[in-house]
């Protein structure tokens, strides 16, 4: 597939099919994450739209089914279907993925439904430690059969990397420190930010660009006991 150069134009395409299918009942698209002005790869990176409705009744959203599957082949996500009520019912429950969407967006159409969005830094917290330490024993849990190829643990620890990103920026967000939008300088603040010495972080990134099986393995260790001092940190803040 050829490079998006510009997701948010590349976006509207999708958005008019959105338009004519849900009329009066679309109350909002919003793109979120890299596309909206992140670190968006032209090459890689996929489209992730916030489609706010009039209600999140499933039938309503399984109309948009054929319009999915047509977008699903041009590097879109499965977009993220939510009615005003669930936004403001659910910001207590889930700060870290509101405060995500929040901190890159960009309104395609509608109603500016994140403006209002308020981030409680007690929820904050502790859904940091929650998931945090979820996806520590996940860690710990595929580490061992991992191990034994260096693909699956390059594979593993890139998963990984991908789902602390977003717990990163919430613990940022949560010393009042502002959130880069570039990944690299994302790990390397919440070293700088929580004391985290040797740049674990930094160098299982730089790691995926080479070094021998036995200094990954390595890394892969100093990258888990990283974390885990994270969650201590958290823990007794």
């Amino acid at each position: 597939m050829k490079n998006i150069l510009n997701p948010v134009e590349y976006s509207k395409v999708a958005l008019e099919s959105y338009k004519m299918l849900y009329g009066n009942d679309l109350v909002s698209v919003i793109l979120y994450g890299s596309g909206a002005g992140g670190d968006f790869d032209p090459k890689r990176s996929d489209i992730n739209l916030l489609i706010v409705l009039s209600s999140m009744d499933v039938e309503l959203i399984a109309k948009s089914s054929e319009i999915q599957s047509k977008y699903l082949k041009q590097r879109f996500s499965i977009p993220l279907f939510m009615d005003k009520k669930y936004i403001t019912q659910s910001q207590d429950s889930y700060p870290i993925e509101f405060l995500n969407m929040k901190g890159c967006y960009r309104l395609l159409y509608g109603e500016d439904v994140l403006d209002s969005v308020s981030i409680e830094s007690d929820h904050l917290r502790l859904q940091i430690e929650r998931e945090l330490k979820g996806k520590w024993l996940h860690l710990l849990q595929e580490y061992p059969y991992a191990r034994k190829n260096r693909k699956h643990l390059l594979e593993l620890a890139q998963l990984s990397l991908k789902a602390y990103a977003p717990v990163f920026r919430a613990m940022l967000n949560l010393k009042g420190v502002e959130i880069p939008h570039n990944r690299n300088e994302l790990f390397k603040e919440i070293e700088s930010v929580y004391k985290i010495s040797d740049r674990p972080f930094q160098n299982i990134l730089e790691s995926f660009s080479g070094n021998t099986a036995f200094e990954f393995e390595k890394r892969f260790i100093a990258y888990a006991k990283a974390v885990e001092i994270l969650i201590d940190t958290i823990e007794n803040s």
